[in-house]
């Protein structure tokens, strides 16, 4: 297994400059839109926000801007796996909350864990998605 990236709330987009980036060095990858769909599936969350991938040599964060105070969010682990759907129907098997989405880009697999901490199940790169 291995760490894809971390998402982490913020509250404010200024603080990707003038924290993450000025202060520990990260540098942006991307941004994209949050929909309403995925907030309330996945993170219990309503309304739509903006992601933000940011990078510091192996380490990435996935930060979404939330302007209220959150317990968990969108807070989550992303982990590479040898086998996502082998890996989501072994925590289904044994009573893990196993959560999916089908997509047009592709299909997004979570699992909660039994404290609640979610963890986003992707295949280790150029495998095939069984």
């Amino acid at each position: 297994m291995q760490l894809n990236h971390i998402g982490i709330n913020i509250v404010d987009t200024d603080e990707i400059q003038h924290f993450y980036q000025e202060i520990l060095g990260f540098y942006p990858e991307r941004s994209f839109p949050i929909s309403t769909e995925i907030s309330r599936i996945f993170f219990g969350l309503e309304g739509e926000t903006k992601a933000f991938i940011v990078q510091n040599n192996s380490l990435r964060l996935e930060l979404f801007v939330y302007d209220k105070p959150l317990n968990t969010g969108y807070a989550h682990l992303c982990v590479e796996v040898e086998h996502r759907e082998k890996t989501a129907r072994k925590c289904a098997a044994i009573g893990y909350p196993v959560i999916r989405m089908k997509r047009e880009q592709g299909d997004l697999i979570f699992v909660k864990d039994k404290a609640g901490n979610v963890f986003e199940l992707k295949n280790k790169l150029n495998e095939n998605l069984s």
